[in-house]
């Protein structure tokens, strides 16, 4: 691990959304980097606390409640002190209504960023975007092509469109609300020229391990329900590239830490995954148990992610891994508990 020095060590790094999936290991990077960090909840969640205590021992983390993003004194308040921030936090509800997700994501993103403006303190800025404000990928589709200038316009469109399918208008809308967050992201960043370098990361399908049982673990959390005989994941899950949660939080890192990755893209898309995939390896851990057959003849999501081998290189610089975690580990280590 080299050259991580973006801000100075101990330094105090607000992430937003801190008890979620993805928000719970980049505090945990972040913590295991040396730095210290304030972790927004919307309510008290004292066994983060906890967790992250017992871990890593008293005053290196802190939970800060913040019920609402449009609470401007409370996020100032938040942002005293701090040097950087992780902007993970958005709507997962996947509710069938654009207007009540896509103008609250757009808005908290503004929000944080024009309070992150106002603390001179402030060095470095990380939105999590999401692999969705790219494209929603079709399995075996040939041709597709994945840079920092592709947008999911048609998401946008589908989300506003009273003709979209009951079963696809959820996503449409979620995936709607990432691609115009990160877009007013950068469109905010072009006009106000802030002090802080800025930078988003691009997650796909998150895989790995849960740090506690009060995180419902969002994508792996799926994975994990086909123990319990929940098989939502075959009603919507449609080919597409994964990422081990750690290799997503380290990313989140070197984007706020890396003093050279400025004003960049990070695709974190480690490979393609489908439910053949994620079903033969689970028969693989856990021989004893019968878990349903995959779908027949699902395909696979054929995208070429241009600068998803950048993103590798930066793992492999900045963390010193062999490259991304593979599917089967990053399965693995999501199951180990069960």
């Amino acid at each position: 691990m080299v050259n991580l020095t973006g801000l100075p060590a101990g330094s105090w790094v607000v992430v937003t959304g801190a008890n979620g999936f993805i928000g719970s290991h980049v505090v945990n990077t972040l913590l295991q980097l040396g730095y210290r960090v304030r972790g927004t909840v919307r309510t008290p969640k004292p066994w983060l606390d906890a967790l992250f205590e017992t871990k890593f021992g008293h005053g290196v983390f802190e939970s800060y409640i913040l019920p609402d993003l449009d609470d401007n004194e409370l996020l100032d308040k938040c942002l005293d002190g701090t040097s950087g921030v992780v902007h993970v936090a958005s709507d997962v509800s996947f509710s069938n209504d654009p207007n009540a997700v896509i103008p609250w994501v757009v808005r908290a993103v503004e929000n944080v960023l024009e309070a992150a403006s106002r603390h001179s303190s402030i060095k470095r800025f990380v939105l999590t975007s999401s692999s969705s404000a790219a494209l929603i990928p079709v399995a075996n589709q040939k041709g597709v092509r994945v840079d920092e200038g592709t947008w999911n316009e048609d998401a946008v469109k589908a989300a506003f469109d009273p003709s979209t399918n009951a079963t696809d208008k959820a996503y449409a809308i979620y995936a709607a609300s990432k691609t115009l967050g990160e877009q007013t992201a950068w469109k905010w960043i072009e006009e106000h020229n802030p002090q802080f370098i800025f930078n988003t990361v691009l997650p796909n399908f998150n895989t790995g391990e849960i740090l506690h049982e009060n995180i419902s673990g969002s994508t792996m959390g799926w994975i994990r329900g086909l123990f319990k005989g929940n098989k939502s994941l075959f009603d919507f899950y449609s080919p597409q590239y994964y990422v081990d949660v750690v290799d997503d939080a380290r990313l989140h890192a070197i984007a706020l830490l890396a003093p050279d990755v400025k004003s960049q893209r990070i695709f974190a898309f480690a490979g393609p995954l489908n439910i053949t995939d994620i079903i033969s390896t689970l028969r693989e851990i856990r021989p004893d148990y019968k878990f349903d057959d995959p779908p027949a003849d699902e395909g696979q999501d054929l995208t070429e992610v241009v600068l998803a081998g950048k993103a590798e290189r930066l793992l492999q610089e900045f963390f010193g891994q062999k490259g991304w975690t593979p599917y089967k580990q990053s399965i693995a280590d999501g199951i180990r508990d069960l």
